[in-house]
């Protein structure tokens, strides 16, 4: 497994941190939600590098979070367009873009509103819309936010992401361990996320994405459904749908295929 080395970290206007890591032709990655608008580190940086290296060998990944200073309400597409603007500042347009969880909601957008600037495109463990049960547990975890109860955001939050009801409790109580880092300078930008991805729903537009696209997905993932998956896929002209069996919302990045799946499409 390749494992990427960082080459740059900053912030580009309006506010989205950045990290740059590799070399060759570039990924544009838009990661998950998290309680921080900065970029990672320690740790969590190392695995995201190993994770990437893994999917996009050969190339520069550049990693870009959502804007700093969002607050609600506000839109996915409003947020899609922010980084539009840093494509067209920043980086050479058209270029292949990846996105993951609440990233995929936002590089789906990207696609439709902005088509000239995406080349390709990898929507992983997102669709159309969150399900019903993906809405509901994102209210909860905004509802804990608001309420300065950062660890029953972790718990609530991660728990989901399990494929069974044991490995929610696993996941939970790891959720609940970690809430304080995760989400405690948690605020108006993570609940102006939260807000938007619950209103996201673009069933009707699907078939105005002009990349090439691969959607990711998981059959036991509850922030998504199987169904979801397939109607996004569906919906979008020419798209391929991997489905992983018996695995959970965070077990798609972590599927042994995975890496190899996002880059045999990405180099086609």
């Amino acid at each position: 497994m390749t494992k990427l080395s960082q080459t740059a970290v900053g912030v580009w206007a309006p506010g989205l941190a950045y990290f740059r890591a590799g070399a060759g032709a570039p990924l544009l990655y838009l990661p998950g939600l998290s309680g921080d608008p900065g970029t990672p580190t320690g740790l969590d940086l190392a695995l995201q590098l190993r994770l990437l290296g893994s999917a996009a060998p050969g190339r520069e990944v550049i990693w870009l979070n959502r804007p700093a200073e969002l607050t609600p309400p506000t839109t996915v597409a409003r947020i899609a367009a922010d980084y539009a603007t840093v494509i067209r500042d920043q980086l050479a347009a058209p270029l292949d873009v990846m996105g993951v969880s609440t990233g995929g909601s936002i590089a789906l957008q990207l696609a439709m509103d902005h088509p000239e600037l995406v080349r390709r495109l990898v929507v992983v463990s997102a669709a159309h819309r969150l399900s019903d049960e993906g809405r509901r547990v994102q209210r909860e975890v905004a509802d804990a936010v608001r309420a300065g109860r950062p660890r029953r955001a972790g718990a609530v939050g991660v728990a989901a992401m399990a494929a069974t009801r044991a490995g929610s409790i696993v996941l939970g109580a790891g959720g609940w361990l970690l809430g304080r880092r995760t989400f405690g300078h948690a605020g108006a930008d993570v609940l102006a996320v939260l807000g938007a991805e619950d209103e996201f729903d673009v069933a009707q537009r699907l078939d105005e994405v002009a990349a090439r696209t691969l959607v990711v997905g998981a059959e036991r993932d509850r922030y998504y459904s199987p169904q979801l998956f397939r109607q996004t896929a569906d919906g979008i002209p020419d798209a391929r749908l991997v489905l992983y069996p018996r695995i959970g919302h965070m077990g798609t990045i972590l599927h042994r295929r995975f890496g190899r799946d996002v880059a045999a499409f990405l180099g086609e």
